[in-house]
């Protein structure tokens, strides 16, 4: 079952002086429970693509269908918010937290976006933080942590919503090779075990590897 299909993607940056394809005619179809790799070198349109799929960037041609359902582009910010935040998961190499909130906070927000009650979000922050290994860090700052440990933050963010797809990139790339690994570990677990669907964004061609598939692109467009 196809979970996410791309077509006829084309992705166009204007200026007054310059046009930039950064994308153009990308066909790309993710199976569900898939975890996919996209690899290609800096430049090649890695994130601008990831950036289509988890609906933070429109393209300029092309069609977006997740679980069979169209993304309108006259969608509406705020429903496209809502479809983000019952439908995806994001993971980014720089970790994206909020350094003036402490871990449980950070890793509560995508419920409080859904109007869930604190107590249900409290609980459900303990218990993915346990699954990741920082039941110990709850009131800790983010400044307090080292990078795969708010990595790992990250992640637990991103599942508190049991969403059906994760979307990452570079997710150890500011990590050492240990803590990369550690990561990855999770991520495999949340595909084999969860079936959750995930498009991961990386240089590290071992990793890729490691994933069900790797879809290779430069300058804009799909080589395999």
């Amino acid at each position: 079952m196809t979970i996410i299909k791309l077509t006829g993607i084309d992705k166009i940056y204007r200026t007054k002086e310059i046009e930039t394809q950064a994308l153009e005619n990308v066909n790309l179809e993710v199976g569900k429970g898939e975890f996919l790799s996209i690899m290609g070198p800096s430049g090649c349109g890695k994130s601008t693509l990831l950036n289509i799929i988890g609906l933070l960037d429109s393209p300029t041609n092309g069609t977006i269908e997740m679980n069979g359902k169209l993304i309108d582009a006259k969608m509406s910010d705020k429903a496209l918010a809502k479809f983000r935040n019952e439908t995806l998961g994001f993971v980014f190499q720089s970790f994206h937290l909020i350094p003036s909130l402490n871990v449980i906070d950070n890793v509560q927000l995508p419920l409080i976006y859904r109007g869930v009650s604190h107590k249900e979000s409290v609980e459900r922050a303990k218990a993915v933080l346990e699954r990741v290994g920082l039941s110990h860090r709850l009131h800790h700052m983010p400044s307090q942590l080292s990078g795969g440990q708010c990595q790992r933050v990250a992640i637990a963010r991103a599942i508190i919503g049991q969403p059906e797809i994760i979307l990452t990139d570079e997710p150890t790339g500011n990590l050492d090779s240990k803590m990369g690994a550690e990561v990855m570990d999770i991520l495999h677990e949340l595909n084999q075990k969860d079936g959750c669907t995930i498009v991961m964004v990386t240089h590290n061609e071992e990793q890729a590897r490691q994933t069900s598939r790797i879809a290779r692109f430069f300058d804009g467009r799909q080589v395999c």
